[in-house]
């Protein structure tokens, strides 16, 4: 329940159709396609429910249609970074697949970042991957033949991941050919942060246990810290964004042993 009444089933379809941008025609089909055609609106209707939903906190409408509400105390929600700079993320994912090949094991973290690469995994042969994310291995499950490992824990609801000590422990004891983790935030003064304490500590093991250590960040992300200090780019092998950073990442990583990938040419 929330301060204006139970949330309503109406209102619960809208959050799981948003899961990708839409507006006017198209979130109306993606909420019927998400309730299995249980959930029929008008644009009378959807209009109420996403007046509802914004006086909520749950959503902020944007050009004719919504996105999820972003809390900026705590791990941005799964559904609303999904839809952030999906084409950078789609760049980023196509070279991060240059460093798969058969018979790999990979980490994959619970960002949605990582999740781009996951549909382009279906071209490997006996991939196994290993996860905290609840989604990514739902994915994982619907989209190739991997065999997937899930941490077990503590379901952290806002972002869709498993965390927590038991976790830690379970990824730990688990290596891997290639790493493939996101971050909040990347900065010349404080390496790779994060917004969470616990993913910023998954994060860590996983880069710790592989062999290629891949972080995808995406250029919105440069210049900014968050509050845990998850990585130095001397710990990592190579930091792959959409666009050719400031020089003085790519000197810095340099120094580090660490190389930023970008696309030459878009």
């Amino acid at each position: 329940a929330m301060s204006g009444g139970p949330m309503t089933e109406a209102m619960y379809y809208v959050l799981l159709a948003l899961h990708r941008p839409a507006h006017g025609y198209q979130l109306m089909q993606q909420i019927a396609r998400a309730s299995r055609g249980r959930v029929q609106m008008g644009p009378g209707t959807l209009y109420g429910v996403l007046t509802r939903m914004e006086k909520e906190g749950l959503i902020k409408r944007s050009h004719g249609g919504a996105v999820l509400f972003e809390s900026t105390n705590d791990e941005t929600s799964i559904l609303m970074r999904e839809q952030e700079n999906i084409k950078q993320k789609k760049i980023i994912a196509e070279i991060a697949l240059k460093f798969i090949k058969n018979h790999d094991t990979l980490f994959v973290d619970s960002s949605s970042t990582a999740g781009i690469v996951i549909p382009l995994l279906k071209n490997f042969k006996y991939i196994s991957v290993i996860t905290n994310g609840i989604k990514n291995s739902l994915y994982l499950s619907q989209n190739t033949d991997a065999k997937i490992y899930i941490a077990g824990g503590v379901v952290n609801n806002r972002s869709n991941s498993i965390v927590g000590m038991d976790t830690l422990d379970y990824l730990g004891k688990m290596n891997a050919d290639v790493s493939l983790v996101s971050c909040s935030g990347i900065s010349l003064e404080n390496g790779v942060t994060e917004s969470s304490y616990e993913q910023s500590h998954i994060k860590r093991v996983m880069i710790r246990n592989s062999k290629v250590k891949l972080v995808l960040c995406d250029s919105s992300k440069f210049d900014s810290t968050y509050l845990c200090r998850s990585l130095g780019l001397e710990e990592i092998d190579y930091l792959i964004t959409d666009q050719k950073p400031r020089e003085e990442y790519l000197q810095k990583a340099e120094a580090c042993g660490c190389k930023i990938l970008y696309p030459e040419k878009l």
